[in-house]
């Protein structure tokens, strides 16, 4: 099935700032796509600081995920209806207004706050991105704009580690963990100030707001979401797969909900029209397996440096930098690759990271963790920028511009939900292999152990008798739900020789166990890239006239009938 829209402004240039308009927004998409990783690395030191717990700083994390899927699809439908430099300008102002609050936060009860209201907030700011690319440039433009837009989000989202590190270990003006935040008040300041000069208003269709639609997508939303946060920490109850499956009616209910509203001639909060489009229903598959591949992988890498290898937040990000310039360079090419392969550029990108992923995996059993890595995070990089840049124009290629913030809302929300399943798929295999290995990482190490203790000084019964306990409170620590927190009756680390047999031990342990379990845990997420390169099967073997001017008017947004301000 194949529709095609006019537009009275289909004879007007484009617009000469269009470039500028550009920079502006991307500024916007930096910001919430940097804090969907910035923070991992700061996770201990507000533990610290704030003396929370583990339980509190999982959801520091959750909450910020959670408000920012919740808001896209409405506020999608809001930016068309309303216009989209309206709800840019308040997404912006509210995100920057949230990480202040965020970085001034005394408890943990008010981070966790304030950080549901900054996810809600990049909610609210990702669809006009999207929608005001789509409605600023001409047809032979958007493949380019789209592809940088895509180089900004896998470069924002791969560097956040390195960034969140250089922060807490500069220590600016002693504020430890709080520039991680800060750091978008000075960015979110000049992108408002510049945006109300530079960008035009433009809207999609008008008509009124389907709230019962909003409530009734929010409500799926919270279904899958909420399990797939809370799961992992709570064992996986019985109530978190009933919520999981209870999405899917809830989804089904939405979509003959909206299919009523379309039938009595009313706009609807999805149209359900562009799923007709095989680039744009395939494309939402796409983004979803992509992004849980993607974001699982660096989740699960960052937890094995960071906890398994005990490296700093700065190690940790420069050890993940060549990801983040592979992405960077294969996004540059990207649009011309595009041009001549079509969806071709996609399989080609998803198989590289797949021969990447296979690469970590190998790097990791037989070399090690560190510099080893380079090249395989290089060549995965380099796949994951042939993928995440152009897959945004080709989804949205078919979709007309009246409906540009409700797509747009879409892929986002797909994109959240496939970080959630990936971050949730890799905590489960990462933490569930922990455990089960945990006997045998500890066994490896208890000869050494007792070795040494013997050498410090201890009988050997007694040398005996504490490698036992060593093993007994390592397989414990392995198993709990908060891996950070001593088991009852173990203690901590002790002085001298004897503290430094068991500092040694543990050590040795921790590594052999999540070396092992990373490997798991690559494996797994590696799943949702094979499912993204089987996926792109199901897309047109060429975009629908993304590059052709056939395909879209080219005109020139100044020209909408409510000019900037």
């Amino acid at each position: 099935m194949t529709e095609s829209w006019t537009d009275e402004r289909s004879a007007a240039p484009p617009n000469p700032r269009r470039w500028l308009i550009l920079a502006v927004i991307l500024a916007g998409a930096f910001m919430i796509l940097l804090a969907t990783t910035i923070v991992n690395v700061a996770v201990a030191p507000i533990q610290r600081d704030l003396r929370s717990t583990y339980t509190a700083m999982e959801w520091v994390i959750a909450g910020y995920a959670l408000g920012y899927g919740l808001l896209l699809i409405p506020a999608g439908r809001i930016g068309d209806r309303f216009g989209h430099r309206k709800l840019f300008l308040i997404g912006v102002a509210g995100f920057t207004l949230a990480s202040a609050a965020s970085a001034l936060a005394d408890t943990p009860g008010q981070l966790i706050a304030f950080q549901v209201v900054q996810g809600m907030m990049a909610g609210i700011l990702n669809p006009p991105v999207l929608a005001l690319i789509q409605t600023t440039f001409p047809a032979k433009e958007t493949g380019k704009a789209y592809g940088i837009y895509g180089a900004i989000g896998g470069i924002a989202t791969a560097s956040g580690p390195l960034l969140g590190g250089l922060l807490i270990a500069w220590d600016l003006n002693g504020w430890d963990w709080r520039p991680v935040f800060l750091l978008n008040v000075p960015i979110g300041v000049a992108t408002f100030v510049a945006a109300l000069i530079l960008v035009p208003e433009s809207r999609g269709r008008r008509g009124g707001l389907d709230v019962i639609g909003m409530l009734l997508v929010s409500a799926a939303v919270l279904l899958l979401a909420v399990p797939l946060v809370e799961g992992q920490r709570l064992g996986w109850p019985a109530w978190t797969f009933v919520s999981m499956a209870a999405a899917l009616p809830a989804l089904a209910v939405f979509a003959v909900w909206e299919l009523r509203r379309a039938r009595r001639a009313q706009v609807p909060l999805v149209s359900m029209r562009l799923f007709a489009h095989r680039s744009f229903s395939a494309g939402v598959g796409i983004s979803l397996c992509y992004f849980a591949g993607f974001i699982g992988l660096l989740f699960a890498l960052s937890l094995h440096l960071q906890i398994g290898l005990e490296k700093s937040a700065l190690t940790t990000g420069l050890i993940l930098l060549p990801f983040s310039f592979g992405t960077l360079v294969g996004a540059a090419i990207s649009d011309n690759v595009a041009r001549a392969l079509g969806r071709g550029v996609l399989m080609l990108g998803a198989g590289i990271v797949i021969v990447g992923m296979v690469g970590i995996i190998a790097t990791i059993h037989w070399w090690g963790s560190g510099l080893e890595l380079l090249p395989a995070l290089l060549f995965a990089g380099f796949g994951s920028g042939l993928v995440i840049a152009p897959s945004v124009e080709i989804v949205l290629a078919g979709v007309p511009w009246q409906d540009a913030g409700a797509a747009s809302g879409v892929l986002g929300t797909a994109q959240r939900l496939g970080q959630a399943i990936g971050v949730a798929v890799a905590g489960v295999v990462l933490f569930g292999t922990l455990g089960s290995y945990s006997g045998t990482a500890a066994e490896k190490a208890s000869p050494e152990l007792q070795a040494s203790l013997v050498a410090a000084g201890l009988p050997p019964a007694e040398a005996s008798a504490a490698t036992t306990t060593f093993a007994d409170c390592f397989i414990r620590q392995s198993r709990a739900s908060d891996p950070t927190a001593t088991p009852p009756g173990c203690a901590d680390s002790a002085p001298g020789p004897v503290g430094a047999a068991f500092d040694s031990a543990a050590t040795s342990a921790l590594e052999t166990n999540f070396n092992r379990a990373v490997q798991w845990t690559v494996g797994a997420v590696l799943v949702g890239v094979i499912l993204t390169f089987l996926l792109v099967y199901l897309l047109p073997r060429r975009p629908e006239e993304p590059w052709a001017e056939a395909s879209k008017p080219d005109w020139n947004v100044t020209t909408q009938t409510e000019p900037a301000q």
